[in-house]
């Protein structure tokens, strides 16, 4: 059968793809680009904004047309919050949501030559178990693994606690084999994702941490480096901490999700810390790992944002010093406390003040550039010629693919470090 995948969304949407794309292949099955007329389609579908869900029924009504015969598995955000509205959609055979991906291939040939298929997964907050699929290639040289899935964090603007559901964590045991496997395969790198990372461990009955995640990378030979994916201020404890900086896996690289520099704006959105909390993780961060990159995301325009507020995230991010931010204007979604607040502001004038966000993010991250001239940096080599610093300054110095090279940073284009190797 040759399937098509199709993917909206955040890199463990993305992640999770990957992951079921393995399956159908490990099954016999060949996996087709999505433009190609399938046998079968399985659309990824995301809905962390209303523009989203729209792309999401658009994209399942583009594989109908491709071929009007074809059984569609939608998954995804969007096919959780919206299980009755998606299976309603053409084509569409089968609706999983953000369960019963592991089931995805019996379930889809089950469709395929017309057999009753029927899905039934727990509701989002009720008790389950972690989903386990393999680990995945970003490149030759690093790989992605999901070792936590759900979020109970319910920001007012967001609305994937309810398609993502309750916290649950790959076991330690679980992730140590995983991590085994990609180091013997080669993988100097592994990045370790989730919805909330920060939460990982609170549902098991032992409470592992985050900090136990990094000591037992530490143990695994043939691992360069961990990088962990985005973080929230409130994991910075002395434990973690004490075992980050002794850490000989670690990634001295550090996402945290700031989301807004105003005080008055964070706590319109929920997110259960200040700026001060936040300047002090930073702080303690870099009091232990003075070479620590930290990198954020920052929502521009959010319902309500005056000028002064925006200025006063201008400044925050300008006293943080970010290696690095990620900026989107605010998004309405329905179904959200921040959908039904007062003062949405004109498109125009987010628009504005993101692309003023981007510009300041833009000139810090030279800035971090330029401060690693002079100094020799290890560097994992990728396809592209250019390969990252475990503080993640992409660099260019003309080594191969897959070496692990010392590098003595000269200059920068743009934001790509140049160097030589040593």
């Amino acid at each position: 059968m040759r399937v098509a995948f199709y993917t909206l969304g955040c890199k463990v949407n993305h992640y999770e793809t990957q992951a079921m794309e393995e399956l159908f292949r490990a099954a016999g099955h060949t996996v087709v680009p999505f433009e190609d007329v399938a046998d079968a389609y399985v659309v990824n579908t995301c809905t962390v904004t209303q523009m989203s869900d729209k792309k999401s029924r658009q994209i399942l009504s583009q594989a109908h047309r491709r071929n009007p015969n074809a059984p569609i598995a939608a998954v995804g955000c969007y096919a959780e919050v919206a299980k009755d509205a998606v299976a309603a959609l053409p084509g569409v055979s089968l609706v999983l949501g953000t369960e019963g991906r592991k089931d995805i291939v019996r379930l889809v040939e089950r469709a395929a030559v017309g057999g009753t298929v029927e899905a039934d997964y727990p509701a989002p907050f009720e008790r389950r178990a972690f989903e386990e699929l393999s680990a995945q290639s970003d490149s030759r040289t690093r790989a992605t693994l999901k070792v936590q899935d759900g979020c109970v964090s319910f920001c007012s603007y967001c609305i994937i606690p309810y398609a993502r559901g309750a916290l649950r964590s790959r076991t330690l045991e679980s992730t140590k084999a995983e991590l085994i496997a990609l180091a013997e395969n080669g993988y100097r790198e592994v990045v370790l994702t989730g919805i909330q990372l920060s939460a990982y461990g609170a549902d098991l009955s032992d409470h592992p941490e985050l900090a136990d995640l990094i000591a037992l990378a530490d143990a695994i030979p043939g691992l360069e480096r961990l990088r962990l994916g985005s973080l929230e201020p409130r994991v910075i404890t002395d434990r973690f901490l004490t075992v980050a900086a002794n850490s000989r896996t670690l990634c001295r690289q550090f996402h945290l999700s700031l989301q807004s520099g105003s005080d008055t704006v964070l706590a319109r959105m929920n997110r259960r810390y200040t700026t001060a909390e936040y300047r002090d993780a930073v702080a303690r961060i870099r009091a232990c790992m003075p070479d620590a990159a930290i990198t954020t995301d920052i929502i521009a325009g959010f319902v309500g944002e005056t000028e002064e507020e925006h200025e006063e995230t201008l400044r925050f991010v300008e006293e943080i010093g970010f290696a690095r931010i990620h900026v989107f204007p605010y998004s309405r979604r329905k179904g959200t406390k921040a959908d039904a607040m007062e003062g949405h502001l004109p498109r125009a004038r987010k628009e504005a003040r993101t692309r003023e966000l981007i510009a300041l993010g833009e000139r810090l991250e030279a800035a971090f550039v330029d401060r690693q001239i002079g100094k020799t940096v290890s560097v994992i080599m990728e396809d592209d010629g250019t390969g990252y610093t475990g503080n993640y300054v992409r660099v260019r110095c003309g080594a191969a693919c897959g070496e692990t090279v010392n590098v003595k940073i000269t200059g920068r284009d743009g934001t790509v470090a140049l160097g030589i190797i040593e």
